[in-house]
């Protein structure tokens, strides 16, 4: 299944994230953790996609993203599980491969304008959610369309919010760059994995919670 295109003008449905409440992120800890991807390589080329990076805006500039989930389970499910197949027999990560992530938490000094695609809001926007958050890795060149005509769009909004196809029981996000700045915070929670046990046994309580050996 591909994901249709979007349309040319959109009726979305807009969702407010308060001031204050926390985002967490999984991030590079060569980096902080407020660190937005450029969406771009070393060449000027963009990177490869993701269901909603990265876009262009109007004037054909790339806009910076940032990824990040409700609860920590959230983060560690949208990044150290990503590559995980549901269906698949055996599944296993090998936490050596996250050795220099850490956890990071954002908060915010101002409430956050972002356009809903959990189910009421994708029934405004008449797309499915096999279509736009379930569908797989191959169709991201299409996803990505739906968030860049958002961005293009509605020129108040900071990004996105929809229910994470890899833990549906919490709120994933992206944030838009070049439309939050710098109106918030980014906090290290402890070392990097090889160095944070807490951080370590997280990952694998939640790893044994969904069956994945994570060694």
């Amino acid at each position: 299944m591909t994901c249709r295109s979007p349309y040319l003008q959109l009726d979305p449905l807009f969702e407010d994230w308060p001031a204050g409440e926390v985002i967490h992120v999984i991030h590079d800890t060569a980096y902080p953790p407020e660190s937005f991807n450029p969406g771009v390589d070393g060449a000027g080329g963009l990177r490869n996609p993701a269901r909603f990076a990265p876009i262009r805006d109007l004037h054909g500039r790339v806009v910076p993203y940032l990824y990040g989930g409700s609860t920590l389970d959230c983060a560690i499910f949208e990044t150290v599980f990503h590559n995980v197949p549901i269906d698949a027999p055996v599944k296993f990560v090998d936490l050596d491969d996250f050795a220099e992530r850490g956890h990071g938490q954002l908060v915010f000094r101002r409430s956050l304008r972002l356009v809903d695609l959990t189910t009421d809001g994708l029934h405004r926007l008449t797309v499915p959610n096999a279509e736009l958050i379930a569908s797989p890795a191959r169709d991201y060149p299409d996803t990505t369309r739906w968030a860049e005509a958002i961005h293009r769009q509605c020129a108040d909004v900071d990004g996105l919010v929809w229910m994470s196809r890899q833990r549906d029981r919490d709120r994933a996000v992206v944030l838009f760059g070049d439309r939050v700045g710098t109106v918030f915070t980014g906090t290290r929670i402890g070392l990097p994995l090889r160095l944070n046990n807490a951080l370590r046994q997280a990952i694998v309580a939640a790893a044994l919670r969904a069956g994945i050996e994570a060694d």
